[in-house]
């Protein structure tokens, strides 16, 4: 896949490759968060509305046929002996089996239109074959009605703009968002600012079924607190001075993370569907599942029940990382986002993770990730061509345009520009004789 990016907030430009493993490397406040929100966003919008069109569609469906059956049953209709005019063709004597025959049917109109001749031909008062061939049309329009998803698009994506930008999204009239297939020959998701519109062009093809987006493990000891909260559109106006808000990719989070008491996670070992499995225990000693018994998720190490509230940060960072794969969270149709996950780890826990990423990629998921560390940049670097796995890894960074805003420049074969940017902090400070001196360097 392929995320371009024009005019969102920071961002003016970015074209950001997503088939394996993204590194994206920037400063603080520097548009790399941008990035995921965006493309969890639109995957989210994607996801959640081809499962409510199905559902939605489904469940207008059922609610039709069974007034229509209900109507049936006051006419004395059973099925297989009922009093017609003509001779006229049964229809199934349930329900369930009306709708059977309908999905089957090589003709829906032949079929509504056999349908309609049998209510016209029963023995029934005309206000109750109206409201039954009134049942009927809703039926057709159920199942031929033409896919309204742009429309539900759109509203799904305005709302996870709102739950994750609060609105501030975008700096003028020409922002627009596109996320195109493998071979770049069609849109998945496409958003236009000035045609306030939302469009996919490849329904038929698309294979996502989720997206996560890890903004910090510390959320993992705040799970009791998050649950009550809520994301944008989810609450009451005149709550929300009450519930607290937070961005949907938390609430999505909270709700995987409480999830874990319905599979049983491994004890011993990262569930990684890849040829090596990485042992817990060689890394931080333990591994994460639910406790029935305190309602909580616990960290297991020597026998004991840890709290998430009294692990380390960076315990916690391999305990999320082990049950969103404990969980079948993430896979090759759900990509994961990790925003800086050096944050919490120490420089030795810091290439253990980016092992434990590049292992995953390596397995088939999409990875994306924001950093500013060298250390993990460079462990990035190393693990991929230990694994033989550096072609589909494509590093980007954030450069600064004037005006506050940047472009995201691919990078990937030009990484010692990145490791400079990444040293010139430190490079800085490095001559302490001459600061001892009064030489100002």
């Amino acid at each position: 896949m392929e995320l371009k990016i024009r005019n969102v907030n920071k961002i003016q430009s970015a074209d950001i490759q997503l088939n394996g493993l993204t590194v994206i490397v920037g400063e603080n406040d520097s548009g790399k968060s941008t990035i995921g929100r965006v493309l969890f966003s639109a995957i989210k919008a994607l996801v959640n509305t081809k499962a409510s069109k199905i559902q939605k569609q489904e469940e207008l469906l059922d609610k039709h046929v069974q007034s229509l059956y209900r109507r049936l049953s006051s006419t004395g209709y059973g099925g297989s002996s009922v009093a017609t005019k003509r001779n006229v063709t049964p229809i199934p004597r349930n329900a369930y089996e009306f709708i059977s025959v309908l999905k089957k049917s090589h003709s829906i109109d032949e079929y509504i239109k056999g349908v309609g001749l049998f209510i016209e031909n029963l023995e029934a008062t005309p206000r109750m074959k109206s409201l039954m061939k009134e049942d009927l049309h809703l039926i057709g329009i159920c199942m031929k009605a033409k896919d309204n998803r742009a429309a539900n698009l759109f509203t799904e994506f305005r709302f996870l703009l709102e739950s994750e930008f609060l609105n501030q999204f975008g700096n003028d009239n020409n922002v627009s968002i596109n996320l195109l297939s493998d071979d770049k020959s069609k849109s998945y998701f496409s958003y236009s600012a000035d045609k306030d519109a939302v469009e996919s062009h490849c329904e038929d093809e698309e294979t996502l079924e989720d997206i996560t987006y890890i903004e910090s493990p510390l959320y993992l000891h705040m799970l009791d607190s998050l649950m009550y909260a809520g994301a944008y559109r989810e609450i009451d106006k005149r709550r929300r001075g009450v519930t607290p808000l937070i961005p949907y990719h938390i609430k999505d989070f909270v709700e995987k993370m409480n999830a874990s008491r319905s599979f049983l996670p491994s004890v011993d070992q990262f569930k990684l569907f890849i040829e090596k499995p990485i042992n817990t225990q060689d890394i931080i000693g333990g591994s994460f599942s639910y406790d029935n018994n305190r309602k909580s998720i616990v960290f297991l190490k020597n026998g004991m029940a840890i709290l998430p509230l009294n692990t380390a940060s960076g315990v916690k960072s391999f305990g999320v990382i082990q049950m969103l794969l404990d969980g079948e969270y993430i896979d090759a149709n759900r990509p994961l986002i990790w925003d800086e996950p050096e944050n919490h780890l120490h420089p030795e826990w810091q290439i253990e993770f980016a092992k434990i990423l590049v292992q995953i990629y390596r397995s088939g998921v999409p990875v994306i990730v924001t950093t500013h560390s060298p250390y993990f940049l460079q462990a990035i670097r190393y693990f991929a061509a230990k694994e033989k796995a550096e072609d589909f890894v494509s590093y980007y960074m954030s450069q600064p345009i004037g005006d506050g805003f940047v472009t995201m420049d691919n990078v990937t074969n030009d990484l010692n520009k990145v490791f400079k940017k990444l040293a010139s902090p430190l490079t800085s400070i490095m001559n302490i004789d001459a600061v001892r001196q009064g030489i100002d360097l």
